[in-house]
């Protein structure tokens, strides 16, 4: 019977299965959880996944944050709250949480902290870069100012004596971590300063940001800003940033780069200068080759502009002119003169036949004479007979005749029928010779 994966070397576990069984455990064990802390040592792959390191004061654990859940921006010594889940990166061994969600809560203390000092010396006009020195281009001597027990100084001391042998180089030893490593890190920055070298090196490896934190006192970026040695200042990495770095008259990224650019390179540099020596020559030569191109351009375009071929140009022009505008012209005329040609060939045939015309306007005069009297003769006639009629409709021709009209007095209707009027009503009678008044005394119906 075989025995359980584990319990007996005939049947031992790999690394993948046991990495395997340690995934599956986390997550069963723990499930999701919030968890807050201050971003460390942050990093974002080309595909946009987040690897960064969630830290207290204390500890620091592994994150991972896929590029589908990104939700706020990340950077080293942002505060976040996260919730994730454990796991483990099983080609490595590594315990690491994955995060499902992210929220900021603030930048951490140290980062906040640097950045109001670092506001306040930037209003101050400390990294100005007018105010700066120039760092000499050969350097014979440097003041080096860092712990003596430091890997950081061994590096720069094999740098400078590899590289220019030469190079005189005094050391002033101060611790560079801790709460009492400022002071005294100020004191040996002036004791150097005194020192008539050509340059100062201000540096230290590196380490958390706690463990450059002596680089960010505000007395020593005010004693930095008022050496009369130039000063240069290589604290720690290339990501890490002090205020030593940005008060300083020049920044290295890390020590060693610090002491490559003191140091120099003499054999490089003549190998420079004689290839630039080179370069000069066949720059000067090209140069030249330039100008002659650019001489020989002018001589073309002044003989272009030459006088004698300008105003040789210009009578061509002048004779291309004239005879385009002879040309244009005969072509006008011919054309208007044909014009003229047609209108008087219309203008013969639109000539009217004068005596046609007038014996046709006589008769149409006569005729509309007849037409007239007629007209007059008939409207004549008409306006006796309408007379006549009108007389004979005319009410005082009926009058005359004996007929009277009766109209009651007050609201002057004709009256027609006896059933009008009652006793007693006044009633007015029309008679060819005038008007009487008269008032009802008796009725008689029919």
């Amino acid at each position: 019977m075989q025995s359980t994966p584990g319990k007996t070397a005939e049947n031992p576990l790999t690394p993948s299965v046991l990495n395997q069984m340690l995934k599956k455990h986390l997550s069963e064990q723990f499930g999701s959880f919030w968890l807050s802390g201050e971003i460390f040592e942050y990093y974002q792959s080309p595909a946009g996944h987040s690897y960064f390191t969630l830290k207290d004061q204390n500890a620091g654990i592994k994150c991972v944050l896929f590029r589908q859940k990104h939700s706020i921006p990340l950077k080293k010594g942002l505060k976040i709250t996260l919730l994730g889940q454990m796991s483990l990166y099983e080609p490595k061994g590594d315990v690491q949480v994955n995060v499902l969600k992210v929220i900021q809560g603030g930048q951490g203390d140290l980062e906040q902290q640097f950045l109001i000092l670092k506001q306040k010396l930037m209003e101050a006009g400390l990294f100005d870069r007018q105010r700066k020195k120039p760092i000499p281009k050969i350097v014979s001597s440097v003041g080096i100012i860092t712990s003596q027990q430091g890997a950081a100084l061994q590096d720069i001391l094999n740098v400078l004596l590899r590289k220019n042998p030469l190079i005189d180089i005094k050391i002033y030893h101060t611790p560079v971590q801790g709460t009492d490593a400022p002071p005294q890190i100020n004191h040996a920055l002036r004791e150097a300063d005194q020192g008539k070298h050509d340059v100062l090196l201000l540096t230290r490896g590196g380490g958390s940001k706690e463990d450059l934190w002596a680089f960010n006192d505000e007395f020593m970026a005010y004693q930095l800003a008022q050496m009369s040695t130039a000063v240069i200042s290589a604290v720690g990495h290339e990501t890490d940033e002090s205020i030593s770095d940005l008060v300083a008259d020049m920044t290295c990224i890390t020590p060693t780069a610090a002491a490559h650019f003191i140091a120099g390179d003499f054999t490089q540099l003549k190998q420079a200068l004689m290839h630039q020596g080179r370069m000069l020559d066949l720059l000067l030569q090209d140069k030249i080759r330039i100008k002659q191109q650019m001489l020989d351009a002018s001589h073309h375009r002044l003989e272009k502009v030459h006088p004698k071929n300008l105003c040789e140009k210009q009578k061509n022009s002048l004779l291309s002119y004239r005879k385009y505008l002879h040309n244009a012209f005969n072509n006008y005329w011919q054309s208007k003169h044909n014009h003229f040609d047609q209108l008087q060939h219309k203008i013969a045939n639109l000539k009217p036949n004068v005596h046609y015309h007038q014996q046709e306007l006589k008769q149409n005069l006569q005729h509309l004479n007849w037409l007239i009297q007629e007209s007059l003769k008939s409207s004549k006639q008409n306006l006796g007979l309408m007379a006549n009629d009108l007389g004979n409709k005319n009410p005082l021709q009926v009058l005359a005749r004996g007929y009277s009209v009766t109209t009651d007095f007050e609201t002057k209707q004709i009256i027609t029928d006896v059933k009008q009027v009652k006793i007693g009503d006044k009633v007015a009678t029309q008679l060819k010779s005038g008007r009487i008044h008269a008032k009802i005394f008796e009725r008689f119906d029919s």
